[in-house]
């Protein structure tokens, strides 16, 4: 992958500058998260913000517009240049639209209000965080004005994580994928499933320290190059991009049913590898970094789900779990598998089974899409938020850092990133269903603890093009298919109803 035309490497010279910028806000991002101290939220606000206008001032610099322009009319372009011009089009018009007082608004309530948010979720207390959140909508708003939308407001949002992603088609996703997992719970329910009785080892405190080096015994088993990556500790999980070379991830420890750690840990994982595994020459272009939020997602579910919790899996670091963990020394394989797969529809998403998941995200996806569309208002969303799972998950959260205050993503202004969750989901269960085809010894591999024809396969398919292709393109070219929610529905019926 090289660019050789004259005006492309102009560019790509020209963006250095932008890409050291988003390099130190990515890293400035991670040190919120893990390390800053509390007191220097306001500060760091400041600075955040200001780094966000200077990138903004060099993407829309006369010079750099010019020569993104000249490049939209050069013919026979290769497909890496085509990306290229196709990422920063995208970002230049986008920004042209959203004046420099939003963008320094948003990015000061971003750390403000997310301080603000730790605190609220700490204490349980919606209202302590509620100013910060009407102050965020309130701009989301205007931007999603600034950058207009064809159908409804929201489609502005959505097309920021997930490119021309439209409420008509997350409608016809969720319409179609929320009725088929609600019945396939009915009939686990029905049945008595195993998959429905809680482990005992979900009750039993554990030491954190050894579930640590649990942790990092299953990344060496899966591969990573510790001179390229790290993990540390954050209340919410997260994955930190600074370069091809410096991918971060954080997971959390709680003390208590260790998969959740172990899970999360896997997650993150799945996000950095597909930055780990970038084609190098794309480093420092616009390009370095996955196509979008939901192909990014796709990687984080496979590696936790499809993987991490198939019985191959669960038998390959059997050992490693009665090593730290010394109350599971008693737990066979399949009361492990059955452990990590135990289906509960509870309050707390990032902890949810495959199964429920994905109505944690409709739950958010419903109250995003009101909120933009002026049907719902900031003190109607904790209520909205209890009835609403309590008629698609048949629990009612008791407290709001159960419901309203889980998440850290409005805090931050993400509105319009929860539904690249079921995305990625629908997208994990599609490339599994192909990589089976391809790799007849997938789960023999897996259980040797061999995943480097999984990670070459997925290399191949999705990662080394970065943002070459948008996601509906790359999934086109690669696996001949979309956002098809009958693979996801067929791959949870497969592993819950017919075992």
């Amino acid at each position: 992958m090289r660019c050789g035309n004259f005006v492309m490497n102009q560019i790509l010279e020209a963006y250095k500058p932008m890409w050291s910028l988003n390099h130190v806000i990515a890293l400035m991002g991670w040190d919120f998260e893990t390390h800053m101290p509390s007191k220097g939220t306001e500060e760091r606000g400041v600075a955040d913000s200001q780094l966000h206008l200077l990138h903004k001032d060099l993407l829309l610099g006369s010079d750099f517009v010019g020569l993104v322009e000249s490049a939209k009319k050069l013919e026979g372009l290769n497909d890496l240049e085509k990306g290229i011009v196709r990422v920063l089009n995208r970002e230049i018009t986008k920004q042209l639209k959203i004046p420099k007082e939003l963008t320094e608004a948003e990015s000061l309530e971003r750390i403000r209000g997310n301080m603000t948010w730790r605190m609220a979720r700490e204490k349980s207390d919606f209202m302590m965080y509620k100013p910060h959140l009407e102050k965020m909508i309130e701009i989301k708003k205007q931007i999603a004005e600034k950058i207009g939308y064809e159908k409804h407001p929201y489609d502005a949002l959505l097309d920021s994580f997930e490119e021309e992603l439209t409420v008509d088609e997350l409608d016809n996703v969720f319409g179609d994928l929320t009725p088929h997992l609600q019945k396939i719970i009915k009939k686990l329910v029905d049945t008595g499933s195993p998959f429905l009785k809680e482990s005992k080892l979900a009750k039993s405190n554990y030491d954190i320290q050894r579930v640590d080096e649990l942790n990092h015994d299953i990344l060496t088993l899966l591969q990573y190059d510790m001179k390229r990556f790290r993990m540390d500790v954050s209340t919410h999980p997260f994955t930190e991009t600074m370069s091809i070379n410096d991918v971060r991830i954080t997971t959390r420890y709680e003390g208590i049913d260790f998969k959740k750690s172990i899970s999360s840990t896997i997650h993150e994982a799945g996000h950095a590898l597909y930055d780990l595994q970038c084609d190098q020459s794309l480093s420092m272009t616009p390009l370095q970094g996955g196509s979008s939020l939901a192909l990014h997602e796709s990687q984080s579910r496979f590696w936790e789900n499809i993987v991490g919790r198939s019985l191959p899996f669960v038998q390959l670091i059997a050992p490693l779990i009665r090593k730290q963990v010394t109350f599971a020394n008693r737990a066979t394989d399949d009361e492990l598998f059955l452990y990590f797969n135990n289906i509960n529809a509870d309050y707390i998403r990032v902890d949810a089974d495959e199964v429920t998941y994905n109505l944690h995200i409709a739950l958010r996806y419903e109250i995003e899409k009101k909120i933009f569309g002026d049907e719902l208002s900031v003190s109607e969303i904790p209520e909205f938020w209890n009835d609403r799972m309590e008629q698609l998950l048949g629990v009612r959260p008791n407290k709001d850092s159960q419901g309203v205050l889980q998440d850290t993503h409005w805090s931050s202004g993400l509105f319009g990133y929860f539904p690249t969750y079921t995305l990625g989901n629908l997208v994990s269960a599609l490339i599994v269903s192909k990589m089976r085809k391809d790799l007849k010894d997938y789960e023999v591999e897996i259980r040797r603890g061999n995943f480097k024809p999984i990670r070459e396969w997925l290399r191949l398919k999705v990662h080394r093009y970065g943002s070459v292709y948008a996601p509906k393109a790359l999934l086109n070219k690669t696996l001949n298919e979309g956002y098809n929610p009958d693979y996801f529905v067929t791959y949870i019926e497969t592993k819950y109803l017919a075992s």
